[in-house]
């Protein structure tokens, strides 16, 4: 019989150590916060009357456990196939073998194969480890924590590397963050200063601690003129920690939305987390639209130089008019040049003009040879598919404020003959706010699209009742590629079709 309750207990720890594959892309994907692997555990779980019902099985089976012997055979099988819809291979994106996540698993090996030890050696048979695996997420959450302090003490020195690489020879350094357009504006200011500057700045969205530390420590040379350097945040502090070593001149906000509200819950919160760019910067350049952003800007004025930048109102410091595929440039009321590009650059074209003004930089001397303005990739790209529609690609990270570029993109494309979809599983990490949101989303929408394609469980609710409540036909699937296949099997060469937003796939 101890040779049964030996095998048992190998197959029970193989088991968990299998399950580190889920539990790393989750820690991953939500850079390695402590409960974050709980959270989304659960968030599955909720998903689906199927995923709740096998969950409440698996509690009982391990209960049965107790007195037979292959109830937990059971057990495993259902820790390993639930949540259903969360696969070991990744959807989105590979996983990145850091050497963090490397360490995060190596403890989640040891805390394993210790409770199965102990589980033999205090007579107990498997039950502690059969336990251990049922909750092998919360076990995986646990390392996070314990290693927190570690690893970022251990990153100090790959830190300090990038802050010295970075302060050496005195170049002026701009930040840029908010709550949406960062990438757009970091990619169009360097377009632009790279007229005349060698200009380094982080790449895609690289914009979080490490992150941004690598970037410089790979990429960054002594003979760049300028660095751009894109900062986000999930909390309050996290963009004064970088602003402490990356020591930005200039500080750009492109404004504060509704996005993570679920981690930070209110806008005051938001504002306040990226008001932190402008603590050690000279100059200050803003989105003089935002009302919030304006009005706390006013407390900034006494002590920096503050560029309001706008694309509404001529009496901003920086005004950009876009008509025709062309923006006009105006400062302090006066025309100054112009550059083509398309009307969702507006902002990040005033924003980076701001920036030009910061650095006492003739504006024109920029734009003399500047033809025009490239988007961002999968922000609002139009592209011909295999089958001869067209598409309009906005699925990185869409939020609030770009749905109404996206609406108007949809809009005006196309002809008579021409039936407008949209793909969406709408938008994400809005805390309370997340069904009013995506349900005003779809009654938005509803306007322009003539069908919508729902995706994933996140929003199905609260599009589908948008949708249908303005009588647009609309379908569901759980995934991107079940719902790309029903697409592909209805449009045809005349159609528009907008994708809106993408999940990571640690979202259900």
């Amino acid at each position: 019989m101890n040779i049964l309750y030996i095998l048992i207990l190998l197959i029970i720890t193989a088991s968990s150590i299998i399950n580190s594959i889920k539990w790393g892309r989750f820690a991953q994907r939500e850079h390695y916060l402590p409960g974050s692997v709980t959270r989304f555990y659960f968030r599955w779980v909720r998903t689906t009357f199927i995923n709740k019902f096998l969950f409440f099985i698996s509690l009982i089976f391990f209960v049965i456990s107790l007195w037979l012997y292959f109830a937990p055979i059971f057990v495993i099988i259902l820790t390993l196939l639930t949540p259903l819809g969360i696969s070991f291979k990744t959807r989105t994106g590979d996983v990145n073998i850091t050497e963090r996540l490397q360490r995060v698993n190596y403890l989640y090996y040891l805390f394993i194969v210790l409770i199965s030890i102990v589980s033999y050696l205090t007579g107990y048979g498997y039950i502690f480890a059969l336990l251990a695996n049922m909750f092998s997420f919360f076990i995986y959450d646990q390392c996070l924590k314990i290693l927190q302090s570690y690893e970022k003490n251990i990153s100090k020195v790959f830190v300090n590397d990038a802050s010295i690489k970075l302060n050496s020879n005195s170049l002026p350094v701009v930040g840029i963050t908010g709550s949406y357009s960062k990438t757009t504006t970091k990619n169009v200011l360097k377009q632009i200063l790279e007229q005349k500057n060698s200009t380094f700045a982080t790449p895609e969205s690289y914009n979080n601690r490490l992150g941004i530390a690598k970037a410089i420590n790979e990429n960054f040379n002594q003979d760049h003129d300028v660095a751009l350097i894109e900062m986000g945040t999930y909390a309050n502090g996290e963009i004064r920690e970088i602003c402490s070593w990356v020591r930005p001149h200039i500080a750009v906000i492109t404004g504060v939305a509704p996005v993570h509200l679920e981690r930070m819950k209110t806008l005051e919160n938001i504002l306040d987390a990226k008001s932190e760019i402008v603590e050690l910067a000279g100059s200050v350049v803003i989105n003089g639209d935002d009302e919030l952003l304006l009005n706390e800007a006013r407390l900034w004025t006494n002590q920096k130089q503050v560029y309001d930048c706008s694309t509404t109102s001529n009496e901003a410091a920086v005004y950009v008019e876009h008509e025709n595929n062309k923006h006009d440039i105006y400062i302090a009321g006066e025309y100054v040049t112009s550059v083509k590009g398309p009307k969702l650059l507006q902002l990040s074209i005033s924003l980076s003009v701001g920036v030009l003004l910061a650095l006492d930089l003739n504006i024109n001397e920029y734009f003399t040879n500047l033809k025009s303005l490239d988007k961002t990739e999968h922000r609002q790209n139009i592209i011909k598919s295999d089958y001869g529609h067209s598409i309009i690609d906005n699925s990185f990270n869409s939020n609030p404020m770009a749905i109404d570029f996206s609406l108007a993109t949809l809009s005006q494309l196309g002809n008579e003959k021409s039936k407008r979809y949209l793909i969406t599983p709408g938008l994400i990490e809005l805390g309370s706010d997340q069904f009013s949101i995506n349900y005003a989303f779809a009654n938005e929408a509803s306007i322009v699209v003539d069908e919508a394609i729902i995706v994933g469980y996140t929003n199905k609710r609260s599009l589908i009742s948008g949708f249908e409540d303005n009588n647009i036909p609309c379908n569901w699937y759980p995934n991107r590629d079940e719902a790309v296949a029903f697409l592909n099997s209805i449009v045809e060469s005349d159609d528009i079709v907008l994708f809106e937003n993408d999940l990571p796939d640690h979202y259900p």
